[in-house]
């Protein structure tokens, strides 16, 4: 039984228990996924789609990994998607926050043609999630004259990650869950 099988019999299980499927973290599944994407008369793309975009778990998973590489291909051109186009997917590495897709919109940044490139730093100059590795990505690039990557860390030195954040609506409706009272482990939480 494949991957993707499961996960479908999985979505069942919990629909009988009014419950969500779980995020997708296996880049296994999200390989499977993916081949049904790029299948056009696959009969299950269409709810791939919806599981690649909405519900794969963003971070350090093996399947963010695998988001991140595939829309790394699409921006190149190298896979056309039709429903996702060029700036849907630097919008998707764009919610991703960290891990693979700084890798990805790094590489795109430093390596690429101008336009590309312009378009990567853009979504970069909004991430906080670098690591040490990234940084000195960005670092050997600005000394080795490379003006995108000099773009970004002026941005970052002006914090603009920060200070360019969208507008948040006056007022914002939360509902929030009482778990204990008196000491609580935050393991709980």
């Amino acid at each position: 039984m494949s991957s993707y099988t499961n996960y479908l019999n999985e979505i069942e299980e919990r629909k009988s228990k009014n419950l969500q499927p779980k995020p997708i973290e296996d880049g296994n599944l999200l390989k499977e996924i993916i081949l049904q994407i790029k299948d056009i008369k696959n009969k299950h793309r269409k709810d791939s789609l919806k599981f690649l975009i909405y519900n794969t778990l963003p971070g350090t998973t093996s399947a963010a990994g695998e988001k991140a590489n595939f829309l790394k291909e699409i921006i190149l051109g190298e896979t056309v998607i039709q429903e996702i186009p060029v700036s849907f997917a630097f919008e998707l590495l764009s919610h991703m926050k960290g891990g693979p897709s700084i890798k990805v919109l790094l590489d795109l940044a430093l390596d690429m043609k101008l336009s590309i490139a312009q378009q990567a730093a853009d979504v970069l100059k909004k991430q906080v999630f670098l690591y040490e590795s990234d940084t000195a990505r960005l670092e050997e690039a600005y000394r080795n004259g490379n003006i995108i990557a000099k773009e970004i860390l002026e941005s970052y030195a002006q914090a603009e990650f920060f200070t360019k954040l969208s507008e948040i609506q006056e007022e914002i409706k939360v509902v929030t869950f009482v778990a204990a009272e008196g000491d609580i482990s935050t393991d709980l939480l």
